[in-house]
């Protein structure tokens, strides 16, 4: 189901059951038992054919049936493992530091009140981790069955920025998901959506080939099941977020919902789009990561933006639209759900930057125990990264050496293209694109439709909300159809925050028609074949030169013909054909096992602006040789 056939369905949907939610509730649940029955019937199927062994050897005398016994059995183990094998996915519990109630009494008081307040389960554990955000994860114990553990998952960083009463009003939104007070059937298809959702995206991981499993049975069930299941669940679950934000108020107070909401929208893009990319940038010139990372976070969090940051980040938080891949609404929805919507948003006026309270609710509610905590998060953070930050300084010093080079080279860098692509590039992976706009400025004067400098410079301006990053990149994509999908996602993520749902529906179905395409050109390149249509190969003289030498270096070779295939598809992606006679001997028979020879030969030499296929005209490619010889100028070479 492509993303707009699903956004109709999820349309649908809700118009047809806006006004009856327990309909759509009990939709819901029949969908989730023929799933259920979907997924058991293979493991139904194993017992029944056991069964048909066993009955017989049963009632048969020991002598006689103790055989069809044996096969029942070995069918029963055997084949039951392999049902359960599929269906047993294990899925990781996520990682943090773990708060034992001992250390922080204060956080597991109010997770406990709340929990009471709202009738909710418990958590197997309370975890701290490195992110701006909240959540509650269910790890099943048995795959696609169920029986879940609940963990609670609280950034450290999230901590840091809001005050214990808003804290107070994620955790009661969270746990609200869990509440019998949501309706006992309501919070099981939510939750059952979500561990689906991962079961199903890990049965999707490549497994060895040639090994004996039925999950390709099972997917093909799943591709045919999920879709039809999650957009129901869907709708139910956008809806749940709504009842969940009114649980939350009703359990810590409308006024510390909105702060919270606002707040969390407008820090995490100070984290994610300053602090994080300069700390990043330290690994240059840093072997591994600093130590402090989050003290300095702490400090970060307590500063004011720049005014343009401060500006942009407010007006975008108001102003994000919800697309139909996310089913948490954009924040406009919620506040207006809650009845805290500031009137002066519809005016183009947005509330101030909400600085941090003191104390916060890190301080409040881990209390002694901070100091500890942050340094176990630190540790582990340096941990998971210390790879990648020593990848990236190894990395940092061959550019450096990289750009000295290209200084030293090139005599009038300025009238070089080239050179000064790879300068840019350079420049991009050490600095980011913004270091880079002067260089890009140079490529595009000399190149205009050059599609790496477009597509930087694009992506520079739409960070910055400049509306001419669009044009950017939509020239570097009609140049370069391989960035469609990343120019697509940067046009995406900018028309959402700007507010454009119009436009991110049209990127959405731009993204459908690009991967059927994609799809249809995979096949259309998958075989070549006599039915084919041919076209003159098209390449520069210079470029047959360097093919015609090559060829010329193989003795047994006679004549060449190249052509290209016409394609439906992404023509620019060429694909040649070359066609290569070996010389006949006194005896007027071609040698086959020199002309097969003579191809592999060239099939690891030749380089065109293409896929190149090479083949002799003997065999199965016979009637493909007869035609190529026939397409217009496709003789290249004659020994």
């Amino acid at each position: 189901m492509t993303r707009e056939q699903f956004a109709a369905h999820v349309a649908e949907i809700e118009k047809r059951f806006a006004p009856r939610p327990a309909a759509l509730r009990l939709r819901i649940f029949w969908l989730a038992v023929l799933g259920y029955a979907g997924m058991l019937a293979w493991l139904g199927a194993v017992c029944l054919f056991a069964a048909l062994f066993l009955v017989p050897g049963i009632r048969l005398p020991l002598d006689g049936g103790w055989l069809l016994l044996l096969f029942g059995v070995l069918i029963l183990v055997f084949g039951g493992w392999a049902v359960m094998r599929v269906l047993w996915v294990r899925l990781k519990p996520p990682e943090g530091r773990v708060v034992p109630r001992c250390e922080a009494p204060a956080l597991h008081a109010m997770i406990d009140d709340l929990r009471r307040r709202l009738g909710a389960s418990s958590f197997h554990r309370v975890i701290i981790t490195p992110a701006c955000n909240a959540a509650v994860s269910e790890v099943p114990r048995l795959g696609v069955l169920g029986w879940p553990r609940h963990y609670l998952q609280l950034g450290l960083p999230l901590l840091e920025c809001l005050s214990a009463t808003e804290i107070r009003a994620v955790l009661a939104h969270e746990l609200a998901h869990l509440s019998s007070r949501h309706g006992r059937l309501t919070g099981w298809l939510y939750r059952l959506r979500r561990s689906w959702e991962q079961i199903f995206e890990k049965l999707r991981q490549p497994y060895v080939r040639g090994a004996v499993s039925l999950r390709p049975l099972l997917l093909k069930f799943i591709d045919w099941f999920w879709p039809r299941f999650n957009a129901h669940a869907f709708v139910l679950s956008r809806w749940n977020e709504f009842e969940a934000d009114g649980m939350a108020v009703w359990a810590a107070g409308p006024e510390p919902m909105a702060s919270a909401l606002y707040r969390i929208a407008v820090y995490d893009r100070l984290l994610n789009e300053r602090f994080w990319p300069a700390l990043w940038k330290r690994a240059n010139e840093e072997p591994a990561p600093p130590a402090g990372v989050f003290e300095d976070m702490r400090a970060r969090l307590r500063t004011t933006p720049a005014p343009e940051d401060d500006t942009q980040w407010r007006e975008q938080a108001f102003k994000f639209v919800t697309s139909d891949t996310d089913t948490h609404p954009c924040l406009s929805a919620r506040l207006r759900s809650i009845k805290r919507l500031p009137e002066s948003v519809a005016s183009g006026e947005f509330p101030p930057w909400p600085p941090v309270e003191e104390p916060n609710a890190a301080e409040t509610l881990l209390g002694p125990a901070l100091e500890r905590i942050r340094v176990d998060v630190e540790a582990r953070w340096r941990k998971d990264c210390h790879k990648t930050w020593a990848d990236r300084h190894a990395r940092a010093a061959s550019l450096q050496h990289q750009l000295h080079s290209l200084a030293q080279a090139v005599p009038e860098p300025a009238a070089d293209v080239d050179s000064l692509w790879d300068q840019a590039r350079a420049v991009i992976d050490l600095q980011g694109d913004a270091a880079a706009v002067p260089l890009l400025h140079q490529i595009l004067g000399l190149a205009p439709s050059h599609a790496g400098a477009n597509f930087c410079l694009g992506r520079h301006l739409i960070a910055a909300a400049d509306p001419a990053g669009e044009s950017h990149l939509e020239q570097a994509m009609a140049k370069d159809e391989s960035l469609v999908p990343k120019g697509c996602g940067l046009l995406h993520g900018h028309f959402r925050r700007i507010g454009q749902a119009g436009r991110v529906r049209e990127i959405e179905a731009r993204l459908d028609r690009y991967e059927a395409a994609m799809a249809a050109s995979k096949a259309e390149r998958a075989n070549v074949t006599a039915a084919d249509i041919f076209v003159p190969h098209g390449l520069e003289e210079a470029e047959l030169e360097a093919l015609r030498s090559l060829i010329t270096a193989e003795p047994g070779v006679a004549t060449a013909y190249l052509a290209q295939k016409h394609m439906h598809y992404f023509p620019k992606q060429r694909l040649f054909v070359l066609c290569v006679e070996g010389r006949r001997g006194w005896f007027r028979l071609p040698d086959r096992d020199g002309e097969q020879a003579a191809v592999k030969r060239l099939f690891a030499k030749v380089s065109l602006p293409g896929r190149v296929l090479v083949f002799a005209p003997s065999g199965a490619f016979a009637s493909l040789a007869r035609k190529v010889r026939r397409v217009p100028q496709a003789r290249i070479f004659t020994r």
